[in-house]
């Protein structure tokens, strides 16, 4: 049973845990970004690129309900982890021999569906690891070492692709076999993590209907998900089809812009931990599913590469904001002996309306240019649509409610840590004049020695 404040084997458990996000994060963040890109190279149509768009995203959520429950049965949760970044990782390097789009979505579906098993045992590891005061932190923190393992990671893969060229397996075939060989290091470090003991409790399929029931927030977190998740997927082939059709950006630009957005969390991330603990949950998660609509938006009027780095800065903010508020949320209102189960329906339950979302995206775009309109045109139409589905759901969350209470108000705690920022800025200025005022000093007394000799 972990202590209030993670010490001892708890500190080591959690440090190879952030070690773990950092190498598997790099592993992914070599081919993940790109595999849309991949497929829509292969020749794929828009209904293609929406379902990969879907899987892409999507699937691992999905995949999560067999795998919560094998988690919580099993109970062997550093080893699931550790599977699970092996057989993700060996799946696509089935890839390199891949030359068609149907053999492709299959082999990125296997890939992410087995991926999925880490999901639910790393939430569950977490939540044994943390207590609810100190959660919110924990979670930013392993976000912001994914965060920092898949930026240097984008840009090189995008630096190797481009340079490469060729035909697409030859363009992707050292990012695959990287990103094998780091998600196999993941594998063996989470291997080194002390597993904790479960007691006997655990989930039942009978459990769903009673964790719906009589459960109010969390009954009321997966009802929300399905409006926004819906709204979200549709315009998500149209990200694509806008990067590689409308603005015609190269590799390199592609992994410019994942970097952006996840730089940009990583920074704000060292935040939101924070404001997660003291201000409560909801505020963050507000700010960033209500600020979701901006992202088609900036899309639909995107005429150059400048308009997709705004809108990847933005994608890092509301990410930031919103991912940690989210994962800590879900572990406050689970049962402890059950997070795993519960983490795996939410997100299976989101996944699902996401993907269904993404999927008649693309279909609804063939559809529109089928009937004579142009792709400008049917995807600006798709774009509105999302637009509205994302302001609507996104206030909706407004109606969640908090099960505990919190000791600071949002405002005053993003105004104290805005001071903080502030203070150490102007600290760090006075010291930098104190270290030049020292040198000049130093090089006046100097130059007057050496001209008197």
């Amino acid at each position: 049973m972990p202590s209030k404040s993670p010490s001892g084997s708890a500190e080591r458990n959690l440090s190879i845990l952030y070690k773990r996000a950092l190498l598997s994060s790099f592993g992914s963040g070599l081919i993940g970004p790109f595999i849309p890109i991949y497929v829509t190279q292969l020749g794929a149509s828009s209904a293609e690129i929406g379902l990969v768009q879907a899987i892409n995203s999507v699937s691992p959520s999905i995949a999560q309900i067999p795998w919560g429950f094998f988690v919580d049965k099993v109970r062997r949760r550093t080893l699931i982890v550790a599977l699970g970044n092996f057989l993700y990782a060996f799946m696509l390097l089935l890839l390199l021999g891949i030359r068609n789009v149907a053999d492709f979505i299959i082999v990125v579906l296997l890939a992410y569906v087995l991926s999925a098993m880490s999901v639910p045992a790393l939430n569950s590891l977490i939540g044994e690891l943390s207590d609810r005061v100190g959660r919110g932190k924990v979670l930013a923190r392993i976000n912001a070492m994914a965060s920092l393992g898949s930026m240097p990671a984008t840009v090189i893969s995008g630096y190797i692709i481009y340079r490469v060229g060729g035909s697409t397996w030859e363009m992707y075939r050292i990012p695959i076999i990287l990103c094998f060989i780091f998600n196999l290091a993941a594998s063996v470090m989470v291997l080194m993590a002390k597993d904790l003991q479960f007691t006997r409790e655990s989930f039942s399929v009978r459990g769903w209907a009673k964790a719906l029931k009589k459960n109010p927030y969390f009954k009321r977190l997966c009802l929300l998900s399905t409006f926004q998740g819906f709204s979200m997927g549709l315009a998500w082939p149209l990200f694509t089809l806008t990067i590689v059709k409308v603005i015609r950006a190269d590799m390199f630009q592609i992994s410019l812009l994942n970097v952006i957005s996840a730089s940009t969390a990583f920074i704000v991330r060292g935040f939101t931990g924070r404001l997660a603990d003291r201000a409560g949950r909801k505020p963050l998660i507000v700010l960033g599913r209500m600020g979701l609509f901006l992202v088609p938006l900036i899309y639909a009027i995107a005429r150059s590469i400048y308009e997709l780095i705004i809108v990847n800065f933005v994608i890092g903010i509301l990410t930031a904001a919103s991912d940690v508020a989210i994962s800590a949320y879900l572990l406050d209102i689970s049962p402890r002996n059950m997070r795993g189960s519960y983490t795996s329906l939410y997100n299976a339950i989101s996944g699902s309306f996401t993907f269904l979302g993404s999927t008649f995206g693309g279909y609804l775009l063939d559809l529109s240019m089928g009937l004579g309109l142009n792709l400008h045109d049917a995807m600006t139409m798709i774009y509105v649509i999302s637009i509205i589905g994302r302001i609507v759901s996104g206030a909706l969350y407004l109606t969640l409610q908090e099960p505990y209470k919190y000791p600071a108000k949002f405002e005053e705690e993003l105004k104290q840590i805005f001071e903080e920022e502030v203070e150490t800025i102007e600290r760090m200025i006075r010291e930098y004049k104190k270290i030049e005022d020292e040198d000049l000093e130093w090089f006046e007394r100097l130059s007057g020695n050496s001209s008197k000799r």
